[in-house]
């Protein structure tokens, strides 16, 4: 008999979570079931960590402020353990899940490690975890992995955050909102300050949007598709206190850009590369040459330079002072673009960047950035085609998990 599995998310859906009223562990957890992730397998699935109290995960809904929404809690009947980072990762690596699960579990684990020994002045596997070293806590965060594979996992963005006011008591004593762990970890994604009274984003939650997915830029567009609401266990009385996902399709993003164009027969060409820098500098998007044969046999060049409206002007003002130009034909294009992004990949010679995009269907495409791979070559005197072949063939934990999901349900679904 086959085994029952969650809803898989595919084609070019994605699931964007806008945490404006709220994010924890629990809620994430929670949103995630009600897009369709099976909360008795993920039980199933966490509960292969060796050493971890036997628990169980009670999904319910509830309303709040008029909506209805999903809520998880975790009972265990065992007296909580306070655990070191380092049992965390030893429990994992021990565990039966998945390659890709485990090392996605562990990178969240491993990102709230780091902060909290920042913050604490110690080592981070030193770091002594009381809330989040719980047993819901671990079966919030490891759970979390374990959904996203049940649902194929799909690209994860989040909206961004907003933070609460005051204090909240924890085992370290009274702590300002947000919490040290929890502003360290949003390093480098938008935050909004509000005035909320109490922690509205938690540590766990923090770690769990920087470790899986990615802030979505405000001009990206969507298609919203099913929409579901998560609350976390603990009451709200101003503030909603709840999560919103968004399951969504990509659209491919389109926006107006400005097409500058000069041709030149009067010019040193040893001057190009000066100029081709100086416009990337002031905004350039694109920035390319084409040889032309001029009036009277003349040979010439036409330079095209592709920029947005911010950086017009300054691009203008560059090809009038740098050039002998006395004339720029200037008109608009569309512009379709996928969505892109780099990412750091591990391979024989060190680390290289990659520059990711991203298909309407939901395909991948990638390409190693030439920087990057030329760096590397240089620095450990291998061929450069070495190591863009090594950088092509590498896999990121995201994709080396959702790979492990697909070959599972692939076994899974030969059955009869």
């Amino acid at each position: 008999m086959m085994q029952k599995r969650g809803r898989e998310i595919g084609g070019g859906r994605m699931i964007v979570v806008d945490p404006t009223s709220g994010l924890s562990g629990d809620m994430f957890l929670a949103g995630l079931f009600a897009l369709g992730a099976d909360p008795k397998r993920v039980e199933r699935e966490v509960g292969r960590l060796p050493g971890l109290e036997p628990f169980r995960i009670v999904f319910g809904r509830v309303k709040r402020h008029g909506i209805g929404a999903c809520r998880v809690r975790v009972v265990c009947d065992a007296e909580a353990k306070h655990r070191h980072l380092g049992d965390i990762l030893r429990m994992i690596d021990r565990s039966r899940l998945e390659p890709g699960v485990k090392e996605l579990a562990k990178k969240t684990f491993e990102l709230l490690g780091r902060v909290e020994g920042k913050i604490h002045g110690v080592p981070a596997k030193k770091v002594h975890f009381h809330e989040v070293g719980a047993v819901d806590s671990i079966v919030d965060m490891v759970g979390a992995v374990v959904a996203l594979s049940e649902l194929g996992f799909p690209p994860l963005y989040h909206r961004p955050f907003r933070l609460g006011s005051g204090t909240v008591r924890t085992s370290h004593g009274e702590l300002p909102v947000p919490a040290p762990a929890t502003i360290e970890l949003l390093e480098g994604r938008t935050v909004h300050f509000g005035s909320a009274a109490g922690e509205v984003v938690t540590p766990t939650g923090a770690a769990l949007m920087k470790a899986l997915a990615e802030e979505i830029s405000a001009h990206r567009p969507i298609t919203p598709g099913r929409i579901v609401y998560s609350v976390g266990t603990r009451a709200e009385r101003e503030n909603p206190g709840m999560l919103r996902l968004i399951e969504a399709e990509q659209v491919p993003i389109e926006r107006d850009i400005y097409c500058l164009r000069t041709s030149i027969d009067d010019m040193n060409p040893e001057i190009y590369q000066h100029l081709q820098e100086l416009l990337f500098e002031r905004g350039a998007l694109e920035v390319y040459l084409t040889q032309l044969v001029m009036k009277k046999g003349r040979p010439g060049v036409l330079v095209t330079v592709l920029c947005e409206e911010a950086a017009l002007g300054s691009v203008m003002d560059t090809l009038f002072r740098e050039t002998t130009t006395l004339g720029v034909r200037v008109s608009t294009e569309g512009r379709a673009e996928l969505e892109r992004w780099t990412e750091s990949v591990s391979t024989p010679f060190g680390r290289v960047t990659v520059k990711k995009g991203r298909l309407p269907d939901g395909t991948l495409k990638s390409s190693p950035e030439y920087e990057s791979c030329r760096r590397v070559s240089r620095e450990k005197g291998v061929p450069i085609l070495d190591v863009y072949r090594e950088a092509r063939g590498a896999k990121t934990a995201k994709g080396k998990a959702r790979t492990a999901a697909k070959k599972k349900r692939s076994r899974k679904g030969g059955g009869g």
